[in-house]
Parts: structure tokens; sequence; C-alpha cells
């Protein structure tokens, strides 16, 4: 079961996020992630959070809706989409974040984060912009894309260890990249498929566009 949770982030293209909303099972809204579906019309299945960001006139009208709220204290240790993504993890097979990022640096670093709850768990979490598709990995992952697009490999952990790319511009072969390394940064495509393995440690696999 695919979800998609919306999380209260930047959206700068509804239409790029249509497409994606439309092929999940079950939608989730983190708190003011509602704004969004509002925006895109949407009708999530539930809302989660403290509903500190969230209007009251949206969780009003979700509720007629017959949406479920689970409301959360204000004070709590966990993030609102952190809640999410554990919540979807009991039923999900495939998580996507929308509205993951934005200028709030913070919080996209702990959505980052959040990938590696999917990893734990065998269930690929993937934060998805209308820029960038961002996964973390510890073994291997094949890109799909066409010659030239960008990906970047950046080490999660203090380096990450064996990396080699298949299908790539840059090739590596069981390379080791450190945490201030930015070697693997803006490689692009040479065919319409890139394998990324890794044999040690975590890596984050951004394919992007300028």
């Amino acid at each position: 079961m695919k979800t998609v949770i919306i999380s209260s982030g930047e959206i700068s293209d509804y239409d790029f996020c249509i497409d994606i909303v439309k092929s999940a099972d079950r939608i989730i809204c983190a708190d003011g992630g509602t704004r969004h579906a509002i925006n895109m019309k949407l009708v999530p299945n539930v809302i989660i959070g403290d509903m500190d960001s969230s209007s009251a006139q949206y969780i009003e009208y979700f509720g007629k809706k017959g949406v479920e709220v689970i409301q959360y204290p204000r004070e709590k240790d966990k993030t609102d989409t952190h809640i999410c993504v554990e919540y979807a993890m009991d039923f999900s097979t495939e998580i996507i974040l929308l509205g993951a990022t934005g200028s709030r640096i913070d919080h996209m670093i702990a959505n980052i984060s959040l990938l590696k709850l999917g990893i734990e768990r065998d269930i690929p979490i993937s934060i998805i912009d209308s820029k960038n598709n961002i996964r973390l990995i510890k073994d291997s992952i094949i890109l799909e894309g066409k010659a030239g697009d960008l990906f970047s490999l950046i080490p999660y952990t203090g380096k990450a260890e064996g990396v080699s790319t298949r299908g790539a511009h840059y090739e590596l072969e069981d390379a080791t990249i450190e945490l201030e390394d930015s070697r693997g940064v803006s490689n692009y495509f040479e065919k319409d498929t890139v394998e990324v393995t890794i044999k040690k440690g975590y890596m984050l696999v951004i394919k992007s566009k300028d």
C-alpha cells in the first residue's frame, strides 16, 4: 500500500504533486499540510498532529467530510511528520513525503533523518518535491531517468564504503566517500538507469533538476 504524507513545508508545484497523490492508496496530512490538501482539492484519510499550524477552518471542513483527526499535545518529543511516518509504517509498503522541504532547514534535515526509519522496517520512504527525489540507502538502488539527468551521492554517516555506480558519467568502483567529501555531488546519467551500491554505511541518493 502506497501512502502519501503531506507536510506543512513548501510545495511550489501542485500539478506535479497531484500526479503523485493520485497514485496513493492513503493520504495523511501532517498538521499544516491541510492547506496543501485544500489547495489541491484533496480529502485526506486522516490528519495527524498538534494542530498548531493548521487552520481551525480547515480542520472543521475536513471533519465534516468524515476525515479522522488524531490530535497530539503541543509539548511532544517528535515532529508531526515523524508521528505520521510511524503511523503509516504499520500498513504501508511505500511512503512518499510531500511538503517536507522548504525554508525551514531544521525541519528539512529532521525529515531527511526519517528516511532511516524506512530502512529499519524495509519500507522505502522518499522525500519528493518538484526539483528533488531524496532516498537513503544502505545497500543498493536503481534510479530511473534519462541521459543528462542529475543525481548526487552524499554520505549520511561518517563515511560510505564500497560505493559503486553503473550507468553514470562519473563512475565509481568500490570507493569510499567521507562526509566532508563533495565528490558525489552533481553526477549525471549516461543511460536511462543508474545503479548505486554501497557495502557499508548509509548514503543519501538525490535525483535533482535545476
